[in-house]
C-alpha cells in the first residue's frame, strides 16, 4: 500500500493562509508574507529510520521534502557530505563539510530541491539574486533541468563565481550596490517578464533542502543530537531549514531533543546579531555593510523575523567576528585540517574562541560548525 505523502501544501508565516499543492507561488498572495512548506510529522511518524534508502545524496531523506512521488529529482549528488572531527581545535568540535557538494557549497541542496519542485510545477524560466554561490548552484541545476536562469549579482562578487555561473549557462547580470539592489532587479524582472523569482525566501522551496543537513548530522552521529550548531548567517536559509528538520525529528521520536543554534555574523554586517541581542522581533537594515565574507553581506535578511524566532526557540546565541579573525581561521583551517574555506564559512570556526573564552558554552559540549562553502572560488581573498 502506498504511503501518503507528508508534503501537504504551503502556509504563510505571517497571516497563516494555507495553499494547496500544485500552485506556482512565491510569497503569500494575501499579505506578501513568506511561505513555508507544510510537512506533516504525523505521516512521517509512520516510517522508521530503517526505511531510509542508502542513497548517496540528500535525497535519502526524500520523505521529508516537499516533492511528490511522481516528481523527477534534479540531482548532481548533493548532500551526504562528511561530518569531520576537528582535532586541531580545543573542545568537542565537528565540521559538516559542505565544500564537498557539486559546486563546493551547501547552496546546492536548496537549488536541487527548488529546481526539482519548480520543474514539476512547469516553471521554465527562473531569476534570482545572489552574492555568488547560489548563482552557481542554480545555474548548474537549471542547466540539468533545461530551465533558463538569470542571476543578478553585486558587481563586487567573486570573479570565479561569476565565471562559473556563466559557464554553466546562466545569464549573469552585474548590479551596482549590495544584494538588496540585486534583489530589487530580480523582482522587477520577475514581474515584468513573468519569470519565477527563486531568490532567498521569495520561493518556499529552498530552506527544506538545506534542512537536510540536520537530518544528516543526526544520522551521522548515530541519531544523537549535538549540543550546538554554529551557523554563519547571511540570508538564514540553512538555519531556518535545519531548525525545522530538527523539530520534525523530535516530533516523530527519532531524536529526544533539539540543539541550540549559534548565529555568527561579521562585525561589518550583523543585523541579526544586533536584533537578537537587543531582543527585537525584526531586523533593521544594516547601513554600509563591509566585510570580506561576501556571502554574509546581507544588510536586511528577508526572513529576519523567522530567523530570530528560530534562534529564540533554540535558546540560541548570536555573536560577531572580525574580518581579521575570519582571515586567520581560514589559514588555520587549511593548515591544520586541510579545509579550504571561503570567508563566510570560516566565520563559524573564528567564533569558537569567543564562545569558549567568554564562557558562552562549555568546552565539553558537542559542537557542529557548518562549513558552508569552499575557498576554491575565493582564492583572491586568501
Amino acid at each position: 500500500m502506498r504511503r501518503e505523502n507528508a508534503f501537504q501544501g504551503l502556509q504563510c508565516t505571517e497571516c497563516h493562509a494555507i495553499y494547496r499543492k500544485g500552485l506556482i507561488l512565491q510569497k503569500c498572495s494575501k499579505c506578501s508574507g513568506l511561505l513555508d512548506t507544510i510537512i506533516n510529522p504525523e505521516i512521517l511518524s509512520e516510517i522508521s529510520r530503517d526505511d531510509l534508502k542508502p542513497t548517496p545524496s540528500m535525497w535519502k531523506y526524500r520523505a521529508f521534502l516537499p516533492v511528490d512521488e511522481k516528481d523527477k529529482i534534479v540531482s548532481a549528488g548533493e548532500g551526504a557530505t562528511p561530518l569531520r572531527k576537528l582535532s586541531s581545535l580545543e573542545g568537542n568540535v565537528w565540521a559538516k563539510d559542505e565544500t564537498k557538494n557539486p559546486t563546493g557549497t551547501f547552496k546546492d541542496r536548496g537549488a536541487s530541491l527548488a529546481v526539482t519542485a519548480l520543474s514539476a510545477l512547469g516553471v521554465e524560466d527562473i531569476v534570482l539574486s545572489s552574492e555568488g554561490n547560489a548563482g552557481c548552484s542554480f545555474a548548474l541545476y537549471s542547466h540539468i533541468a533545461d530551465l533558463s536562469c538569470q542571476v543578478f549579482l553585486p558587481r563586487q562578487a567573486n570573479p570565479a563565481k561569476v565565471e562559473l555561473s556563466q559557464k554553466l549557462g546562466a545569464n549573469v547580470r552585474p548590479v551596482d550596490g549590495t544584494i538588496a539592489d540585486a534583489g530589487r532587479r530580480a523582482e522587477a524582472l520577475s514581474r515584468g517578464e513573468g519569470s519565477y523569482n527563486a531568490s532567498t525566501f521569495v520561493t518556499p522551496y529552498r530552506h527544506d533542502g538545506k534542512g537536510t543537513m540536520a537530518l544528516e548530522i543526526c544520522d551521522q552521529l548515530g541519531w544523537r543530537v549535538p549540543d550546538y550548531v554554529v551557523y554563519p548567517v547571511g540570508g538564514g536559509v540553512g538555519l531556518v531549514g535545519m531548525w525545522k528538520m530538527f523539530s520534525i525529528l523530535e516530533k516523530i521520536g527519532w531524536v529526544d531533543r533539539r540543539p541550540s543554534f549559534i548565529a555568527v555574523q561579521p562585525e561589518g554586517c550583523a543585523p541579526i546579531v544586533k536584533a537578537y541581542n537587543s531582543k527585537r522581533d525584526d531586523v533593521d537594515e544594516w547601513k554600509n555593510p563591509e566585510t570580506i565574507a561576501f556571502g554574509l553581506r546581507i544588510p536586511k535578511p528577508l526572513a529576519g523575523k523567522w530567523i530570530l524566532r528560530c534562534l529564540r526557540e533554540s535558546n540560541g546565541i548570536a555573536l560577531t567576528v572580525t574580518d581579521e579573525e575570519i582571515r586567520k581561521y581560514m589559514g588555520q583551517a587549511l593548515k591544520y585540517e586541510g579545509l579550504l574555506l571561503e570567508p563566510s564559512s570560516a566565520a563559524t570556526i573564528a567564533a569558537l574562541p569567543h564562545l569558549y573564552w567568554e564562557k558562552m558554552i562549555d568546552r565539553s559540549a558537542e559542537v557542529v560548525v557548518i562549513a558552508t562553502g569552499s575557498g576554491i572560488k575565493t582564492l583572491e581573498q586568501f
